[in-house]
This record gives C-alpha cells, sequence and structure tokens, in this order.
C-alpha cells in the first residue's frame, strides 16, 4: 500500500476525532458510562481554539467509528493478513475500514502505526510520551518491587513452614490481578484515561474517595522513601565501619539523599528512569543468585557440624497472618502501576508486564525463600545475608541491595512528583520551559529534604513507618484496586466465580494489613523499651 494513502487515512481519522471532540468534553469527570475495554491505545485530541489558548489537552481513547470508544490493534487471519472489516457492524469493528478487497500487510500496518504515534506524540500537551517498551516497563515494575523484600522471605518462610511457597505464588497471582484491575479502572469512563490512584478514588467516591487514596499513596510513596534512605544509610555504615570509616550512619544517610537527589532533579518523566530500573533489576537478580548459592554450599549443618540441625515444619499456622503481610508486602508497587502504563508505547501488553514482573519476582522469592529455609530452618534471621558466611559474595550482596535501594527510591518519588505536577499543572506549556524547570527543581528539591529531615529526625522510625508500610501499602494493593473496581464498573461485570476470587483477596489483604500492623507495633514497643534507636 503506498504510503500516501496509509498517510491521508491517517488525517481522515484525525479529522473524524476533531468533529466529535466538543461533544466527548462534554462529559463530566464524575460522570458514569457504559463500561469499556481497559487497555486501548491512546489518541490525544485538542481544540484549536484551546491550544491557542495555551490550555492543558485532554487525552481521548476513541475512533473514527460511531458506537465504537476504543481503538484496537486489528486481529490476525488464518492467512497471516489482516482482515477486511467493512462488512462488519459498527460495535464489532477493531480497526479502521480497509477498502473492499484490501488487504494490508504486516509491514504497511506497522508504517500506519508508527504514523499515528508520531501524531499523537506531537499533538501531546502536558502528558508523558509513550515510548517506554516491555523491557522497560516490565524493569520499572520489578525494580519497585522486589527491593529489600527478598532477603526477608526465608525469615517469612521460619515463620510459615513450606506452606510458605502458596503463600508467595498465591501473592503474586493476587499481584498480577490487582494491576490489571488499577489500570482497568483508569480506563472506567467512555473516551478519557485517568493519571493516577486519587483520580480513581474520586471517580469512584467522590472528594472524599480522592482523599483517602491520597493519603494512602503520598504516604507509601513518600514514606517507603524514607524507609530506602534509612535503610541505605544503615547498610553502608555496616560495609564502611569494618574498614576502619568514622562517619555516623546519619551522615551516610544524607549522602545518600545527595545521591537520590540527582536524578530527580534530573528526570521529568517515569519513562527516563527506564536505565535506572534495569541497573536495579540487575542489582536485585546479583544478590538473589548470590544468597541462594551461598545458602546451598554453606548450610547451616556445614557451618556447624556440632550442633543439631535446626529445625523444619510442613505448616505453622500461627505464623502464616504475620507472614502473610510481610510477603505482600514483598510484592507491592502498585502506586507506580499508572505512571508506568502511561509511558508504555502499547498499552495493550500491561498485563502481560505486570503478570510476567509478578511470575519474575515469584521465581525470585521462591530461590532465595526455599533454599534458605533449607539451609538455615527456623535459625534463619532476617535479612539472609546474615546467614549466610561472611566473606566476598556477603559483603558484594550488600553492597548491590544497596545501590538497589538507592536506584529505588527515585523512581518511587517519581510516582508522587508527576501526580503532583499533573494536579497543579507544572508544565512547559502553562509555565514556559524556563520556568517549568524552575518550579519542578525547586519543590522537588524541597520535598526530598523533608524526607530526609523526617528520616534523620524521629527516632525508632523504621518500626513506625513498618506500622504506617502494612496500612497503606496493603490497601494500595490488595484492597482499593477491587473496591473501586466494582464501584466504577458494577457488580454485574464480574462473573460469579471472579467475585468470589475477589472476596478472597478481600480477606487476605484484611488480614495481612491487620496482622502486619500489630506486628509492628510489637516492635516498636520492644525497641522503645530497648531505648535503642532504630
Amino acid at each position: 500500500m503506498p504510503v500516501t494513502t496509509l498517510f491521508r487515512r491517517v488525517l481522515n481519522r484525525s479529522n473524524t476525532l476533531a468533529d466529535s471532540n466538543d461533544a466527548a468534553r462534554a462529559t463530566p469527570v464524575d460522570g458514569r458510562s457504559a463500561p469499556v475495554s481497559p487497555m486501548p491505545i491512546a489518541s490525544t485530541t485538542f481544540n484549536a481554539a484551546d491550544h491557542d489558548a495555551g490550555m492543558a489537552t485532554t487525552t481521548r481513547f476513541t475512533s473514527n467509528l460511531p458506537n465504537s470508544a476504543i481503538y484496537e490493534e486489528p486481529t490476525m487471519a488464518a492467512d497471516g493478513d489482516f482482515t477486511d472489516t467493512s462488512s462488519l457492524s459498527d460495535g464489532d469493528v477493531k480497526m479502521p475500514i480497509v477498502e473492499d478487497g484490501e488487504k494490508d500487510t504486516i509491514e504497511d500496518h506497522a508504517i500506519l502505526e508508527s504514523q499515528v504515534a508520531e501524531q499523537e506524540q506531537a499533538i501531546q500537551h502536558g502528558q508523558p510520551a509513550r515510548n517506554a517498551g516491555f523491557l522497560r516497563s516490565f524493569s520499572s515494575v520489578v525494580c519497585i518491587i522486589i527491593g529489600t523484600g527478598c532477603l526477608q522471605i526465608p525469615y517469612a518462610f521460619a515463620k510459615t513452614g513450606w506452606i510458605g511457597v502458596i503463600v508467595v505464588v498465591l501473592s503474586a497471582f493476587i499481584g498480577g490481578y490487582t494491576g490489571v484491575l488499577t489500570i482497568k479502572c483508569l480506563y472506567y469512563q467512555h473516551g478519557q484515561r485517568l493519571h493516577s490512584f486519587p483520580q480513581i478514588g474520586r471517580a469512584a467516591f467522590g472528594r472524599y474517595g480522592q482523599y483517602a487514596t491520597q493519603f494512602f499513596n503520598y504516604l507509601y510513596s513518600l514514606g517507603t522513601t524514607c524507609l530506602y534512605i534509612i535503610l541505605s544509610g544503615q547498610f553502608i555504615y555496616q560495609l564502611v565501619s569494618t574498614l576502619g570509616v568514622d562517619v555516623s550512619k546519619k551522615v551516610w544517610m544524607i549522602i545518600v539523599t545527595l545521591i537520590i537527589w540527582i536524578p530527580v532533579a534530573i528526570l521529568k518523566e517515569m519513562s527516563e528512569a527506564a536505565i535506572l530500573a534495569i541497573f536495579g533489576l540487575l542489582a536485585s537478580v546479583v544478590v538473589i543468585v548470590v544468597a541462594t548459592v551461598m545458602s546451598i554450599a554453606h548450610p547451616y549443618t556445614k557451618m556447624h557440624p556440632n550442633e543439631p540441625a535446626p529445625g523444619e515444619d510442613i505448616a505453622i499456622a500461627i505464623g502464616i497472618p504475620v507472614a502473610l503481610s510481610s510477603i505482600v508486602f514483598s510484592y507491592s508497587g502498585s502506586v507506580v502501576y499508572p505512571h508506568v502504563e502511561a509511558a508504555m508505547r502499547k498499552p495493550k501488553q500491561w498485563p502481560n508486564v505486570v503478570y510476567t514482573a509478578m511470575g519474575f519476582c515469584c521465581v525470585c522469592y521462591l530461590l532465595i525463600g526455599v533454599s534458605g529455609y533449607w539451609a538455615y530452618g527456623d535459625l534463619v534471621v532476617s535479612p539472609v545475608l546474615d546467614s549466610i558466611p561472611a566473606g566476598a559474595p556477603a559483603t558484594i550482596s550488600k553492597i548491590m541491595i544497596t545501590l538497589h535501594v538507592i536506584i529505588a527510591a527515585p523512581i518511587m518519588l517519581l510516582t508522587f512528583f508527576l501526580e503532583v505536577e499533573q494536579a497543579w499543572q507544572i508544565n512547559a506549556q502553562r509555565l514556559g520551559k524556563k520556568r517549568e524547570f524552575i518550579v519542578r527543581l525547586g519543590y522537588r528539591s524541597i520535598v526530598v529534604g523533608l524526607v530526609c529531615g523526617v528520616s534523620l529526625a524521629i527516632p525508632y522510625f523504621a518500626d513506625f513507618l513498618s506500622l504506617i508500610s502494612s496500612i497503606a501499602c496493603v490497601t494500595m494493593f490488595a484492597i482499593l484496586p477491587i473496591v473501586c473496581y466494582l464501584k466504577l464498573y458494577g457488580h454485574k461485570i464480574a462473573p460469579w466465580y471472579e467475585k468470589i476470587w475477589m472476596a478472597v483477596v478481600l480477606v487476605i489483604g484484611i488480614v495481612a494489613s491487620i496482622w502486619g500492623s500489630v506486628d509492628a507495633v510489637k516492635s516498636l514497643i520492644r525497641d522503645v523499651k530497648g531505648g535503642a534507636p532504630s
């Protein structure tokens, strides 16, 4: 097919979108419409008058066909070509109509997709460019999820016994399912995409739903960043103190904050943080491989041949709730999902991204959990690096996990910054490039400074933050996605068996949140009585 024909179709499609723009803009933010497919390909439309006035545009997901809310990628026919849909009804059409007897080749369709993407990117205002591929999106999700939680999995097995394997696998399924529901909630309204969790809360439950969601969302993002600063400062202090370097842990926390501030000041969008995510992913893989190999090569019975072997159990019922909260926390990262999906070149790949990420984390957790519990049984400690023999492998692992924490912190902060900038329209279109850069750099630097100050100032902060995280992250992970999805789409959209699964996930989320909070309170009381700050 000639390129000019393809380009003409793109222009015709854009004209049709522009003709329907006024009617689409009349849809209220809190309005309700019939549920649509949750994974469209984005098309951004704007009114010329709005553009001249410098107003922000609205991202819409529409097609040029009546009664067709979403432009979807065409399906393949048996012979490998894209089928002609000109004879189908409006409700059945999945792609732009092709002339009778004409078939697009895969190469022609790739050119058309490229032209559409270029058109969309050229007219986007204030929205991130959709240029992240599968690997970059996958790395961003895994970098946030896997974190230091992997080092706690063997200890969680010591609390549950070998039934912890089922808990790890079940949590992975929950994480993938609620991750997909979260993105579906963004697309609930005909012709529009929401941008964040707080907007989902507002759409579902009004202003108070937005406030509640913002509380959990921002508490998790900023609180987890504080925890990362504390942990990385502690790891560095432990590493350098053996070399005779006399620098306090608080000084190292300040240095870590300055390191974190650099990418926070430079990076503007989530897609730009992809290189950080890939390095964070590699660091986590190194830690897991080293911990697994060292556990298998140096079990407790080999390290202490004259002592009895540690105990192992099939199931420890009383420890399951506490371990569940720890394992669920290890899969949490849902506050980042809307921003990762917003940067994807092909947003319809999101289910594949989130399920692949959960599957990868599940395999990693099983490797380190099974090997650690097999090697050290009920005597394993958290983190598991303190159970393996001291030496170069343990030191390398601590260095890599410290790098991972430092890398993950800017990505976590970006989720907060992007939502603030979206809400307050901190963009070059409204402020100009120079003023936008100054405003963005200024307020981001202030927030990073406040986060560092809180981390330094509050004694026992790690335990207190564990309490908050047990409430916030589990709520964002397992409870809010299901509750908001049912509110936005209605309970009739889900079949009976899916409703049962939703009920199971809600119960697990509530139990994990309550027991995690109780465990954190006990740790906090224990530290206060001991009189040593965390």
